[in-house]
């Protein structure tokens, strides 16, 4: 793996709960440095989870001082009413109070099982534990320990020169499966080195999140737990101001640490085979591009043709169809891979089955949906479905 940049101020200590997994260490403790900044971004689902509402409270009433950040993998401390709030905050002010911080600079967050009681003592014991062993490269740990069905953690390391200024970004990400945007279910946490006003972050992190975990599908489903997190650590030495080129050059390697995250999540989804691009172009609208990228992403026929390595360009046609933005078909190509499967609606008359099924047996597949209706464009990564999905998501509470 390529190097991976630590930031100045942020540390980070991870222990095991024994509760889900064993003795794996399931608990992650973040300490960030008093004059760090946090940007926070989360579900849309309507459940949110205990965590999500208490991080959402507590990120809008943020105090001086030094910031903390409690993530643990194996229960989402979700669907459990008031016991679930409580829990949480029990945590959150034990911890606060162990370190001496106030208890709004202490931001929870949750993955795993919704609707089960959380162990709150289990947790606060391996929060406590992790407290002890922190450290400024614990990366691989870190990421590590977030994990719930991901098959492997996910980190995403840059570097930014700008004139006699160097910029790091660290961040790291965990979601398999229940993953579609307005919010994507996902915890991410990315780390900067730099010194930004809050407006500035804030847009920043919007801006990637659109082009990422906005913009990735498994199965149409959002969680309650889904949260971003975008750090900056306040380095004096690298203040970056709105408008300049140090902004342009460290916005566009946010975003882009963002778009690799989003594509190891996609890669790593559960049962994957294939990673699968759909881009929309020629679209009326935005509205338009986005619809049809996500219906022909979702469609669960179109996912299994995908594990299959089945030409079976219907399935796709059909997809952009049903879509409701779409008034007619008169102007619709469809592509794989560069190759022609559709024209003006039917079977293009350069189709090959025999090319076709051979593109179709590649890890990465790339479906162009042009509409020829307007200017508008939209990409969504997805990955197509497997048995394994199926078993997987089947016996997710055993």
């Amino acid at each position: 793996m390529a190097k991976i940049h630590n930031i100045e101020g942020i540390e980070f200590g991870s222990a095991s709960s024994n509760t889900r997994y064993g003795n794996r260490d399931d608990s992650l403790v973040v300490t960030i440095n008093q004059e760090a900044k946090l940007s926070g971004k989360f579900t849309s689902n309507k459940l949110k989870a205990a965590p999500v509402t208490e991080a959402i409270q507590n990120l809008s009433a943020l105090e001086k001082g030094p910031k903390v950040l409690l993530i643990n993998a194996g229960n989402a401390n979700a669907a459990n009413g008031q016991k679930g709030i409580n829990d949480v905050k029990k945590y959150c002010k034990e911890i606060a109070s162990d370190l001496n911080i106030e208890q709004k600079n202490v931001i929870p967050f949750s993955t795993g099982v919704i609707g089960e009681a959380l162990p709150v003592d289990s947790y606060l014991n391996a929060f406590r534990s992790a407290l002890t062993k922190l450290k400024n490269d614990g990366w691989k740990k870190a990421a590590s320990a977030i994990l719930t069905t991901d098959t492997k953690p996910k980190i995403i390391s840059k570097e930014v020169k700008v004139g006699k200024k160097s910029y790091s970004i660290t961040g790291f990400a965990k979601g398999s499966g229940m993953i579609r945007p307005d919010f994507a279910t996902l915890l991410s946490f990315v780390f900067v080195d730099a010194k930004l006003s809050q407006n500035l972050l804030n847009k920043i992190h919007n801006q990637a999140l659109k082009v990422s975990f906005e913009a990735i599908t498994v199965d149409g489903d959002t969680s309650p737990n889904d949260s971003s997190v975008l750090v900056t650590n306040g380095n004096k030495e690298k203040v970056v101001k709105a408008g300049s080129l140090d902004e342009r050059k460290l916005t566009q390697a946010i975003i882009e640490t963002f778009k690799e995250l989003a594509e190891l999540l996609v890669a790593d989804a559960e049962g994957a085979t294939k990673l699968i691009k759909v881009k929309v172009s020629k679209a009326k609208n935005q509205i338009q591009a986005k619809s049809v990228a996500f219906t022909v992403a979702e469609s669960p026929l179109v996912k299994t043709a995908m594990y299959g390595s089945d030409a079976n360009w219907g399935r796709i046609l059909s997809a952009v169809g049903r879509d409701k933005t779409i008034d007619d078909l008169n102007g619709l190509q469809i592509k794989l891979n560069g190759l022609p499967l559709v024209k003006k609606g039917y079977k293009d008359p350069k189709y090959s089955e025999k090319v076709a099924s051979k593109a179709m047996k590649k890890r990465e597949i790339s479906i162009e949906v042009v509409l020829g209706s307007g200017k508008h464009e939209f990409q969504v990564m997805t990955s197509d479905f497997s048995e394994d999905y199926i078993l997987i998501n089947s016996d997710y509470r055993s």
